[in-house]
């Protein structure tokens, strides 16, 4: 049998073994509920501002008060009615000779940045309509935030599969058999690709299911179910995901191998991941680390996945680079260890 046929025929081997564990179940169900979020999150926040005001941290507003015929009146401006082009109520009963003033003191209210977290209906509004709530998914599940929960989603998924044949202790038995070590760890690499597209995949299949279903909610206001973003978008961020994802699987992968436990690959794997991730902005704090934190395994992440879908520049092929070289150093190391260590027994990880 031909060596890729050989690694394709344990890769779908490996796979009947996985399908029956609880595990990559559950991680599936918590990166589509994450990847849910920003859909849900925009449809109640062009709903209700004070979502938005909650989501933003930002309560401020501008008022203005005066005393009229015994009574005292007041008019509200909060970032919702600016950002939206809207008029606040009682704005009518302010005295016309007043009004320049008002809307100076406004403009110089803007000016300060106030209100530079709320995003407009029409922005609120693509953020749960197709294609551009199916590309924000998919991204969202890649690096939500300052934690990119996906990425640790995918090690523990990666340390769980490799490190559950040591502790099953099938590990000997398997090589045993005459499979290759190198076949062996080349199914495990494919496998854990493979979910990661089909992770993407599902993660695409329920955003149009939720997208449909908020714009059909959403009936009464203007727009229809599908925005004018590109298709092409969610196949390009989908690409970027999975080749991104690389060094994170080889990582754990390397992290598991070297311990040879399940448990110690995941403390190890997520700890890098911690400990960079309190490092990086550290080092940015001095201009001569900057360029030395942009090397970094999450910052080189980051950097190739936040390049708008179809631009090209020279600092994308950096970002590229940067995630083949960390993936090729760990799959080398987690290869040469795999290769010249003893296979033992069990281990009860």
């Amino acid at each position: 049998m031909m060596p890729m046929q050989e690694v394709l025929r344990l890769t779908r081997w490996e796979w009947f073994k996985l399908r029956r564990l609880r595990m990559p179940w559950v991680l599936l169900a918590i990166a589509v509920l994450i990847s849910q979020m920003g859909i849900w999150t925009n449809y109640l926040a062009y709903h209700n501002d004070t979502v938005q005001q909650v989501v933003t941290g930002t309560f401020a507003s501008y008022s203005v008060s005066w005393e009229e015929e015994g009574r005292e009146v007041s008019v509200t401006m909060t970032c919702a009615d600016a950002v939206r082009g809207r008029v606040p109520t009682g704005l009518d009963q302010i005295p016309e000779e007043r009004l320049q003033e008002y809307w100076e003191n406004v403009d110089e209210w803007l000016a300060d940045g106030t209100c530079e977290n709320f995003q407009s209906a029409e922005e609120l509004r693509r953020g749960f309509t197709l294609p551009n709530s199916m590309t924000a998914s998919i991204s969202g599940f890649s690096s939500l935030g300052p934690v990119a929960i996906g990425l640790l989603l995918i090690m523990i998924l990666t340390a769980s599969l490799v490190g559950s044949e040591y502790g099953w202790g099938t590990l000997r038995t398997v090589l045993a058999g005459g499979v290759g070590r190198w076949r062996f760890l080349s199914a495990k690499l494919l496998l854990l690709l493979c979910l990661c597209a089909g992770v993407l995949t599902v993660i695409a299949a329920v955003s149009v299911a939720s997208s449909l279903a908020a714009g059909l909610l959403s009936r009464d206001e203007a727009g229809g179910l599908v925005d004018a973003g590109k298709w092409s978008d969610v196949a390009i961020i989908s690409f970027k995901s999975v080749y991104g994802f690389l060094p994170f699987i080889a990582l754990s992968g390397f992290a598991t191998v070297l311990t040879s436990s399940r448990g110690l690959g995941i403390a190890l794997s997520v700890g890098y991941f911690i400990v960079e991730s309190i490092v990086a902005p550290l080092l940015n704090l001095s201009d001569t680390l900057a360029n030395a934190a942009d090397r970094l395994l999450i910052q080189g992440f980051r950097a190739w996945t936040a390049t708008p879908a179809g631009e090209g520049s020279s600092e994308t092929i950096e970002a590229f680079v940067t995630v083949l070289a960390y993936t090729v150093f760990f799959v080398a190391a987690t290869s040469w260890i795999f290769k010249r260590r003893d296979i033992g027994g069990a281990v009860g990880d």
